[in-house]
């Protein structure tokens, strides 16, 4: 088996956006996310609201795919985890009671069952709930969540990480201003402060040799492989979480888009793609210099040179884009790298 690993360095232009505005201090004044960098400040966008992008982004394919999910999953429900190892663990023996024997059978199998439980990994700490806790038509909430002592709390590390987006220039520390209490169309009024505009840099990296793995292997019985999937099954959930991925990059969503959806002005990065027995590299696409008070961030101009400068054509391939067009045509070269080598094809450029 291959150990394919991808990354993602990026920078994105967003005009007039909200995508992180989610903090608010009373009724009345909203802050975006902020970053701290030495005395300056810069406007953040979190990982973990990229997370969530691309989790529907990869939803949505998996249901193009016919990639097996959940129902709870496919809804992103925060105790999907739970969900799907109850539902695996009554298709395994048809009862959702979970003890030592059939615990890790059953987390094995809902990997199998759902691509969003492996990608995206999951925590499944059980927690006591008492019957009177519970309407009749939670019946089925119950016997997912219903908790016993003897079965200890599990947990999946995601296949992908995500770094937050930051700008490459500071922005202002204002705190927005609802508009019914602006008297004039001043600078610091509520549209010049909420809709931000401002280059970003981020990365995002994912480990596409996990996929498809269960953790838990080794406590198996009958000396189960490592792998809970078919060899083609992993192959597609693979690709789709790279498309999903490039989709965040090629059109950026977040909250808040609904009525502000961004203006993407920038699409630029580089993706490496590596079979090697290592994570895969990357550069970043800004510099931080800490100790510089005036531009403690600032853009690593040659970042996508120094991405590219690790492709040896064998073990790893890297490739610059310029716009959104391009990432898309990178992404279709990684994929047809991953399904050559997947089909036996001895050299898939």
């Amino acid at each position: 088996m291959k150990l394919w690993s991808v990354s993602f360095s990026y920078r994105l232009g967003l005009g007039f956006h909200a995508l992180n505005n989610e903090g608010a201090d009373g009724s009345n004044l909203m802050q975006p996310r902020r970053i701290d960098v030495g005395t300056k400040t810069y406007d953040g966008i979190s990982g973990e609201i990229i997370r969530r992008q691309i989790l529907e982004n990869f939803v949505n394919l998996c249901d193009s795919k016919s990639i097996g999910v959940l129902p709870m999953s496919a809804g992103l429900h925060p105790d999907r985890g739970p969900f799907g190892i109850r539902a695996a663990a009554k298709q395994l023996d048809g009862k959702t009671v979970l003890t030592d024997k059939n615990l890790h059978a059953s987390v094995r199998k809902a990997i199998e069952l759902c691509a969003v439980l492996d990608v995206g990994g999951f925590l499944a700490a059980w927690k006591e709930q008492k019957d009177g806790d519970y309407k009749a038509e939670d019946r089925y909430i119950k016997e997912s969540c219903a908790d016993f002592k003897e079965v200890q709390p599990v947990k999946r590390d995601s296949c992908f990480d995500v770094a937050w987006l930051i700008s490459e220039e500071p922005q202002s520390t204002t705190i927005t201003q609802h508009s019914a209490y602006r008297a004039t169309f001043e600078r610091n009024s509520r549209y010049a402060q909420t809709m931000r505009t401002n280059i970003y840099a981020g990365v995002i990296r994912a480990e596409l040799h996990r996929i498809g793995t269960d953790d838990n292997w080794y406590l198996q019985p009958n000396g189960q492989t490592r792998l809970a999937v078919t060899a083609e099954e992993q192959h597609r959930r693979q690709i789709a979480l790279v498309e999903a991925i490039a989709n965040f990059i090629v059109s950026p969503t977040g909250a808040k888009v609904a009525a502000w959806a961004p203006h993407v002005f920038l699409n630029e990065g580089a993706v490496i793609l590596t079979s090697a027995a290592r994570t895969a590299p990357f550069v970043s696409p800004i510099e931080v210099k800490v100790n510089d008070n005036d531009q403690p961030i600032r853009p690593r101009v040659d970042y996508q040179q120094a991405c590219t400068a690790f492709d040896d054509g064998r073990e790893t391939w890297g490739r610059a884009f310029h716009d959104a067009k391009e990432l898309l045509g990178v992404t279709g070269e990684m994929v047809g790298i991953l399904k050559g080598y997947s089909d036996g094809a001895k050299d898939p450029t």
